[in-house]
């Protein structure tokens, strides 16, 4: 690891799970925002939902997820319904000095293909849910969502 990655790891590593979430939320925003996008945010800071105007006046929300390299983050089927106006929004806090972000379309989930997971849970006390596997091995296939590459879906 070098000393930069060490770095990097210390500083998110003291981070609360509200700041961490603070952290994705910004780094989200702000790149909406450069794109030409009005952002309103929740009130509350845990939650992650921004709701977005683009450019062009479309309506979308966007659910944010700050996560570890190595982790997994996931929204119940309930809350993140696969519509044309729905994105998952990941910031991934790994080797690099800022987070990665990654941006899934929701509909992508109806024939979710790894790193995708749609888990019915069925016998479980957890509700159904819908997931990204962010391990080192899945992120090859991460990088069909790599924020750059998505952008248009923005305008």
């Amino acid at each position: 690891m070098t000393t930069d990655a060490a770095h990097t790891t210390d500083r998110w590593s003291k981070l609360s799970r509200s700041e961490l979430t603070a952290l994705g939320k910004a780094a989200v925003r702000e790149r909406l925002e450069s794109l030409g996008c009005t952002v309103t945010a929740p009130t509350s800071l845990i939650d992650g939902r921004l709701e977005v105007t683009t450019r062009s006046g479309r309506s979308i929300e966007v659910f944010v997820s700050t996560q570890r390299l190595g982790g997994y983050a996931f929204w119940t089927q309930r809350r993140l319904q696969p519509s044309d106006d729905r994105y998952a929004a990941v910031a991934l806090l790994g080797d690099a000095r800022d987070p990665a972000l990654y941006v899934v379309p929701s509909t992508d989930w109806l024939g979710a293909a790894p790193p995708l997971k749609n888990r019915a849970n069925v016998g479980k006390k957890s509700e159904p849910e819908l997931g990204i596997s962010l391990a080192r091995s899945s992120l090859p296939a991460l990088e069909r969502y790599r924020w750059d590459e998505r952008e248009d879906d923005f305008r």
